[in-house]
């Protein structure tokens, strides 16, 4: 219940708490039957209750709470009970015969009815205090975690502040009236205070009750009605704080007023606004990175298949010459090198391409846009193609352009570049004896260009992919 560093409450085992409390009240007890044999034998009574509700108290505030089930604890506050009150007895007969005044106890009340209710009168106590300090510690960790409850404990204190201090009045102004007017000397004085002390103790226990009783149903509304104003508002907050935990960035809590909750709803809220914002870039920028990782990745498998293939042809016919090549040149020596040409260049628009992928995932392509005769261009670019398409498959490149073609506005250098690739897939695709047809036409505000061939064309269930970067379709792959 209490943390066990640093403490002084219930902290102590049943033999060395009830050791304790037996050597603070011997000399309590020595005091009171040492007593002169004049004193009214009411004073030992009234001394010897005292005395026992006393040790039961300090009993109670050092004895460590038993663990176990809930019988076993109830088992053992009983037996620790019942040691006690048989040791306080066994203490009061010890001293007793030890000063020579057993036969005080045999001839008085406190030898026929305080022994046995020391014996029992102070193991009650004790159980009474042990259930008040549960009940304390159980309304401590209420107000540990609900602010609420604090806020009424402190108006409940205020109150019984109030109340103990209006009965220390009346006891005070009882006892310097007595004392004003007694004729009696100091020592018959004392002596009638100590007589009427359990009375006046009654008294003062007794009014400081009556007052709590009346106030405390006024203060616990009141103390409610304060403390839900702020702790309704702190309960929103903590809520919002959970959701946003959680990871709902959206979250928000109501601000109300102008104290400092209002200003820590503000604050909060202006704080969860900045943490979504920063959230949202990091998720952009994860994603960018992920989706840049995964274009790499796919980059390097097409560059390594792409770049595989031209470097084999050219070694094969590097290899074919060197071994043919005696005294004179191979017959096939020319048509080897203009292989190894194509093959050179076709390593060359990868490597452009590489270099032009590089550009675009870090936006720096360079794209100057001025008007530009795309006829022109297509011309160009179907004429490069024409004698390779025919030589490597028997396909034939055609050019469609009309008269008087307008200029378009574009880029001349990344048109022929997308072109080219085009016509190059084309080729690729279309089987020996097709066609491939590079087609300009013109349209209201724009030029069109469109490339056609008669191969095999792209699957209907490939075309939604058709624009992703780095996709291959079946066949490709």
């Amino acid at each position: 219940m209490l943390k066990r560093h640093n403490r002084f409450l219930f902290d102590l085992g049943l033999g060395r708490a009830l050791a304790e409390s037996l050597l603070l009240s011997a000399p309590f007890l020595i005091g009171l039957l040492g007593i002169e044999e004049g004193v009214y034998h009411v004073v030992l009574e009234q001394g010897a209750v005292l005395l026992a509700l006393a040790t039961a108290l300090w009993y109670g505030l050092r004895l460590r709470f038993p663990e176990g089930n809930r019988g076993e604890q109830l088992f053992r506050e009983g037996l620790a009970a019942g040691v006690m009150s048989v040791s306080l007895m066994a203490l009061c007969s010890i001293i007793a015969l030890g000063i020579g005044r057993w036969y005080r106890l045999a001839d008085s009340w406190l030898g026929v009815v305080g022994v046995p209710l020391l014996m029992s009168g102070s193991g009650i106590a004790f159980l009474g205090y042990r259930c008040v300090a549960r009940l304390w510690l159980y309304w401590r960790g209420l107000r540990r975690r609900k602010l609420l409850w604090e806020l009424t404990h402190i108006q409940l204190q205020l109150m019984f502040l109030v109340g103990l201090a209006g009965a220390l009045l009346l006891m005070s102004a009882g006892f310097l009236g007595g004392l004003a007017g007694s004729t009696q000397g100091f020592a018959d004085f004392v002596v009638s205070v100590l007589l009427s002390l359990i009375p006046l103790l009654g008294v003062a226990s007794t009014l400081t009750i009556l007052m709590a009783a009346i106030s405390l149903p006024l203060t616990i509304l009141l103390a409610l009605r304060i403390a839900r104003r702020t702790t309704r508002r702190l309960d929103a907050l903590a809520n919002t704080a959970a959701a946003l935990r959680q990871g709902d960035f959206s979250a928000r809590v109501e601000v109300n007023g102008e104290d400092e909750v209002a200003r820590l709803q503000a604050d909060f809220n202006a704080m969860a606004s900045d943490l979504e914002g920063a959230v949202r870039d990091l998720q952009a920028e994860r994603d960018k990175v992920t989706d840049l990782l995964k274009e790499r990745r796919q980059l390097v498998a097409n560059v390594s298949h792409e770049l595989r293939t031209p470097v084999a042809t050219v070694r094969g016919y590097i290899e074919s010459a060197q071994d043919g090549w005696a005294d004179t040149p191979p017959q096939t020596l020319r048509h080897d090198l203009d292989v190894m040409q194509g093959e050179v260049a076709r390593l060359e628009r990868l490597i452009d391409d590489l270099f032009t992928l590089s550009c675009a995932a870090v936006r720096a392509l360079d794209l100057e846009l001025r008007p530009t005769d795309v006829a022109e261009i297509v011309a160009r670019c179907v004429e490069s193609i024409v004698p390779l398409a025919w030589r490597s498959s028997r396909v034939e490149v055609v050019c469609e352009v009309p008269p008087d073609l307008p200029r378009a506005t574009a880029n001349a250098t990344r048109l022929e570049q997308v072109l080219v690739n085009l016509l190059h897939n084309g080729v690729r695709h279309t089987q020996p004896g097709g066609i491939v047809a590079a087609v300009v036409s013109a349209e209201d505000d724009s030029v069109r260009v469109d490339v056609r061939d008669t191969g095999e064309g792209i699957p209907p269930e490939e075309l939604p992919h058709i624009w992703e970067r780095f996709y291959r379709g079946g066949t490709a792959r």
